[in-house]
C-alpha cells in the first residue's frame, strides 16, 4: 500500500437517518474503487459493512464500519 502524508488523507463520515442510503453508497464506492467485484445488497444481506448477524437480521447497520479507499 502506498504511504500518504497527513495532508493527503481525507476522512469522511456517512451519517443519515434510517433507509437514507448510507450502506448503498458505501457499497457503490467500494465497487467503483475496485475493492469489491460485486455490489452487495441490504435486501440480500450481502453488504460489506453489515456483516454481523444482528445487522443482517434487522436489515440495518448497528455497528460502525471503517473502510479505506484509494
Amino acid at each position: 500500500m502506498k504511504t500518504y502524508q497527513t495532508n493527503e488523507i481525507k476522512n469522511i463520515a456517512l451519517l443519515g437517518s434510517s433507509r437514507s442510503g448510507k450502506t448503498t453508497l458505501i457499497e457503490a464506492m467500494l465497487y467503483e474503487s475496485g475493492l469489491l467485484k460485486r455490489r452487495g445488497s441490504v435486501e440480500e444481506k450481502s453488504t460489506a459493512s453489515d456483516y454481523f448477524p444482528v445487522e443482517q437480521e434487522y436489515g440495518y447497520s448497528v455497528f460502525t464500519s471503517l473502510f479505506g479507499i484509494e
